[in-house]
């Protein structure tokens, strides 16, 4: 991931303090400008050393309702909301920068000393925090404003003679990104094109995960991950030119997400050391998953799912090299790291959810597809109708196999295995879905033993068998299982199905 986020705040007029005091009772205002400049982090692309030193904003609140989006707006100060709202009002400057121009000047109105201090430095980081929260907010919150970047801002402030210092208007400029877009006619065309793609991209499935699944699929299947070309850091390089870097990849996925209303959000941080940038996607649980769809698209070698919908304790598989877990976004030693800074400024970084400890239980929400792999219980969940032996590679790649995958079968019902040899050596366990008897069918028979578990709490000592009875995935056998079972015999299909 790089991008370089600049921002250029004016300075405040020299004045003489002793002699305003001596002669003033009553607030005056003073604008000034100039060109202070304040650099952003330098953000590259991903290296493959940890980095220990980061400065992690610890989560605190978490939404259990599975449909709650999580909006770093709602993490603002009310002088941060004031600018943000200024923003989003304006479209970032869509809707007010010339054609011609490179630079879109929002006015925003500041409410009597809402941005304050006790000194003209005081008055500046105060200033700093309010615009830099808003900012990164607005950036998160809505991947759409892809230029947004740096920036400048003019303001006018006021002070008495007791020591208070406060804002009274400001002017933000939005400074293009002149590189990847000319002027504000190339923002107006790229952002039309793009719109166009998000509206026209298809997702098949009805449950969350197999919106998820197709989402990440396609942004994997239409992007190479390309480097130093024009709007490879914006979801642009996705929906136009096909090529892009992390933030292309995530901030497309989010795109889509919102367009799906699946709670989605955008993580800034480090990958294995270096800057990144990746997604946390809630599913029906209510629970947080990681999502990283950049490292999944790994060119001719495939789309890999070590990080598909994965929790904090989830490992990467052997193929990229060290096994490392997803990591809770605060332990140095995991691969994904979150910082949360947008920024160099250190008054202010994001806040985001706790995920889950462990993966999504893909098999949760998707008993009625041909086959689904839960790569967290190494089993693959097939229908009961499904041919195992000659529909299972056109049906789905299981987790880090490409479609040219080889791979060998022994038996095709419960309790069989799938070994994939190449390119990476692993064994699912198969699970017929409701075949506990492992006859190689779902019918009554199958039923009825479901039920005596269920009610006489009969267990089944094998443990595809249990998965293959446990149709909700809660981890027993009851009641609810036993309704699915006998729905599942009859119609072929759940009720989430």
């Amino acid at each position: 991931m790089k991008k370089t986020f600049a921002i250029t705040l004016t300075m405040i007029l020299v004045i003489s303090l002793c002699g305003f005091f001596a002669f003033s009772s009553s607030p005056e205002i003073y604008h000034g400008e100039s060109d202070g400049f304040i650099c952003g982090n330098i953000l590259v692309d991903e290296a493959y050393f940890p980095d220990a030193a980061n400065d992690v904003q610890t989560p605190n609140k978490f939404f259990a309702n599975a449909n709650s989006a999580w909006l770093f707006y709602d993490y603002l100060t009310t002088a941060q909301k004031t600018v943000y709202n200024a923003i989003v009002q304006a479209e970032a400057g869509l809707n007010i920068g010339a054609d011609t121009s490179t630079e879109a000047v929002i006015g925003i109105t500041v409410p009597a000393r809402q941005i304050s201090g006790n000194s003209a430095d005081a008055l500046k980081a105060a200033l700093q925090n309010a615009v830099i929260g808003a900012m990164s907010a607005v950036i998160e919150d809505y991947p759409q404003y892809f230029w947004l970047s740096g920036y400048k801002i003019s303001y006018g402030y006021s002070y008495d003679s007791a020591g208070n210092y406060w804002i009274t208007s400001m002017d933000l400029y939005i400074t293009l990104e002149t590189n990847d877009y000319q002027n504000f006619a190339t923002v107006r065309s790229c952002y039309s094109q793009m719109m166009t793609a998000v509206n026209n991209f298809t997702v098949s499935g009805s449950s969350r995960y197999a919106k998820c699944k197709a989402i990440h699929d396609k942004i994997c299947e239409m992007t190479v991950y390309t480097m130093n070309v024009p709007m490879a850091h914006q979801p642009t390089g996705v929906f136009i030119s096909g090529q892009a870097v992390c933030e292309g990849y995530a901030e497309a996925f989010k795109l889509i997400c919102d367009r799906e209303g699946i709670p989605c959000i955008l993580v800034v941080g480090t990958g294995n050391g270096g800057a990144h940038k990746w997604n946390y996607v809630k599913m029906e649980d209510g629970k947080w998953y990681g999502m990283d769809a950049t490292w999944a698209d790994q060119g001719n070698s495939g789309t890999f799912y070590d990080y598909f919908i994965v929790g904090s304790e989830s490992l990467s598989s052997s193929a990229f090299g060290t096994q490392t877990k997803f990591g809770n976004g605060k332990e140095t030693s995991a691969s994904h790291i979150n910082t949360g800074a947008l920024f160099s400024y250190s008054g202010f970084a994001l806040t985001y959810p706790t995920i889950s400890q462990t993966a999504y239980s893909s098999v949760l929400v998707s008993p009625s597809a041909s086959a689904t792999f839960d790569n967290q219980k190494g089993m693959l969940f097939f229908s009961k109708d499904a041919d195992i032996r000659s529909s299972i590679f056109c049906i789905a790649s299981p987790s880090y196999a490409p479609s040219n995958n080889k791979a060998t079968v022994s038996g095709t019902t419960t309790g069989g295995t799938l070994t994939i040899t190449s390119p990476v050596s692993t064994q699912y366990t198969l699970v017929r879905w409701g075949d506990v008897n492992a006859d190689g069918k779902t019918d009554f028979t199958d039923n009825a033993l479901i039920e005596e578990a269920a009610i006489q709490e009969a267990e089944f000592t094998n443990e595809a068998c249990f998965n293959a009875a446990d149709y909700n995935q809660d981890g027993v056998i009851d009641a609810f299982d036993m309704f699915y079972s006998d729905l599942y015999v009859n119609t072929g299909k759940l009720l989430n199905g």
